[in-house]
């Protein structure tokens, strides 16, 4: 309820700045018109930002509508993306197509495709065990917004072999990048009780497996914008959840760093390690 009046409540705001930046757009009738604008039957604004995401250097507004299943419900069966170019205040809708359904959502703007507009990053809440989102990476540099990368390529784009070795081992291997990690399920458990009550049924007391166990791994629960190499562009940075026996027992997160390159999204590096403490997980966020 507080995020959906704090979006209401900075939508004039966001308009009032994207017209002011565009100069020659900010003129009474440009405002009268912007004003009228309506939405489709059905549906409510989840969120709204401002940035320049066309490339002309004057500031757009971007706004996130949800197809409601009912007034009162958080879920909408269908989002959009409505660009308000800030220069020409002319309007544009893209779908996001008939599977993003999802609740409230979230838009963050960065530089990603190397335009010199920002793009857009949505993510849209699955509601779901494990936190999972649902993200697509949007140019509105085009006459008509375009859908970079989905969820396909995004939320479901870390693939991880997990298995379980001798001696509380876990390797966790990624073949797109060739590279593979051990986790210690010794280090991840707070005490010998503990580890040898959650697997009793798979290690010996002496750390031999009894059978082979394969884990698993979440789809992303949260992406964020950095740019990491200060080069202007940003990384897309996930956090996606590696379980083993049954699906409270976090082992580890592995944080995938994605790029743009060669027109499409490029896995660039992994890193994977324990569970993090909600301290650790918080101080990765504001670093």
């Amino acid at each position: 309820m507080q995020k959906k009046l704090f979006t209401m409540a900075i939508i004039v705001v966001l308009a009032c700045i994207a017209l002011t930046v565009g100069g020659q757009a900010a003129t009474s009738n440009a405002k009268n018109e912007y004003q009228q604008i309506q939405l489709p039957l059905g549906y409510a604004i989840e969120d709204a930002t401002v940035g320049d995401v066309t490339g002309d250097g004057i500031n757009d507004v971007v706004f996130l509508m949800g197809q409601r299943e009912d007034p009162d419900s958080y879920y909408s069966r269908e989002h959009r993306i409505i660009v308000i170019d800030g220069a020409s205040l002319s309007q544009s809708t893209l779908s996001l197509g008939p599977d993003s359904g999802g609740y409230e959502g979230d838009l963050v703007l960065g530089k990603v495709s190397r335009n010199k507009a920002q793009d857009i990053l949505v993510g849209l809440p699955t509601g779901g065990s494990g936190g999972i989102v649902n993200y697509y990476l949007i140019s509105g540099t085009e006459e008509k917004s375009i859908i970079l990368a989905g969820p396909d390529a995004l939320t479901e784009g870390l693939k991880l072999q997990v298995s379980l070795m001798d001696n509380f081992l876990v390797k966790v291997k990624n073949n797109e990048l060739d590279k593979t990690y051990i986790l210690d399920l010794k280090e991840a458990q707070s005490s010998a009780n503990t580890l040898s009550e959650v697997y009793k049924d798979i290690y010996s007391t002496s750390g031999k497996l009894l059978k082979p166990e394969e884990g698993f791994v979440d789809p992303l629960s949260m992406v964020e914008l950095r740019d990491i190499d200060g080069d202007g562009i940003c990384e897309l940075i996930g956090y996606n959840k590696i379980w083993v026996v049954f699906h409270a027992n976090s082992i580890g997160i592995a944080k995938p760093v994605w790029k743009w390159a060669d027109k499409e999204i490029k896995l660039m590096s992994l890193d994977v390690s324990l569970r993090y403490s909600t301290d650790d997980y918080d101080r990765e966020l504001t670093r």
